[in-house]
């Protein structure tokens, strides 16, 4: 437990061997000279209360029996553990970085959603004691369209855009002006060669959209090999103005969704062509991982 709140806290790396070795101790001695307690390499009381390490009958338990509310204010700690489920569950991608940001709290309440509970992005009791439950079951998440009726082999085949047709077109100053609320997007997967349509909710740093129909849902997802995830692919995306462009897009129900019966409990975001300097200072994670996809998707 010692070794896995170091961890988490970014103290030592590797995993929780249970040998207090010398990296560990290094590791002690690094948190308390920050944390401004007596640097000894013991983790004793203070030391154990400062990384906020729990004991007794639920330590084995993924929040250690501890399930007060995980929010935007609270420890980095208790956010990187919150983290880590999440993502263990592919709600969430990347690394836990113990900061609640956007993407936690739109991860907090697909897994809300998924799960029947108030969805209000703060991880309190409830939500945690789900999310041990989830874990203890094998951390799968639950896939909102199990219930639909299979496609046929041909749905969502089409032929692939010719290459000069693509062009590489910047959401600032080709697209965002002229995309209208509710326009209509075709993605095309060019591994899978499967399309389907997105409708147009919001445009922020990247256009936000939904699967226009069921079968739209189930396209994407086999186009994704049936799977929600964070992961994203590069696409070719056909413009209402007949322009063909290159993008990114992920298949992760998350936040509010407008259309019913599409099976997709929330939006997606849709990523086209930005400056990277820009992206960098704006959106350093994901945000530049969706402008490395879509340059790669260009380059090729």
């Amino acid at each position: 437990m010692l070794q896995q709140a170091l961890i988490d806290q970014g103290y030592l790396t590797g995993n929780a061997d249970g040998v207090f070795g010398y990296q560990t101790e290094a590791a002690v001695c690094a948190f308390q000279q920050a944390k401004k307690l007596k640097v000894d390499g013991l983790a004793g009381a203070k030391t154990q209360e400062a990384l906020q390490i729990k004991t007794g009958s639920n330590e084995n338990s993924h929040f250690s029996g501890d399930y007060s509310t995980i929010h935007e204010s609270s420890d980095p700690i208790r956010i990187r553990l919150l983290q880590k489920a999440l993502i263990q569950m592919k709600y969430l991608r990347g690394d836990p970085d113990g900061s609640y940001g956007a993407m936690t709290k739109a991860a907090v309440i697909s897994f809300q959603k998924n799960n029947k509970l108030k969805q209000d992005g703060i991880a309190g009791k409830k939500t945690l004691n789900a999310i041990e439950s989830a874990l203890a079951k094998g951390h799968k998440a639950i896939n909102t369209i199990d219930d639909a009726p299979p496609l046929e082999n041909t749905a969502g085949k089409m032929d692939a855009p010719r290459k000069e047709e693509i062009q590489l077109l910047h959401w600032y100053n080709d697209i965002k002006p002229s995309l209208k609320y509710k326009a209509r997007l075709t993605v095309y997967e060019p591994v899978s060669g499967l399309a389907w349509t997105l409708m147009v909710h919001s445009k922020g740093r990247h256009c936000d959209a939904e699967p226009l129909t069921l079968m739209d849902t189930q396209i994407m997802l086999k186009a994704f090999n049936g799977k929600n995830t964070w992961s994203q692919k590069g696409v070719y995306v056909l413009l209402p103005d007949g322009r063909w462009t290159v993008g990114a897009t992920h298949t992760v129900p998350h936040l509010n969704g407008y259309i019913k019966d599409n099976g997709f409990d929330g939006h997606l975001c849709v990523h086209f062509y930005r400056d990277m300097e820009e992206c960098t200072q704006k959106d350093p994670n994901y945000g530049v991982s969706n402008q490395n996809t879509i340059r790669a998707l260009w380059n090729k």
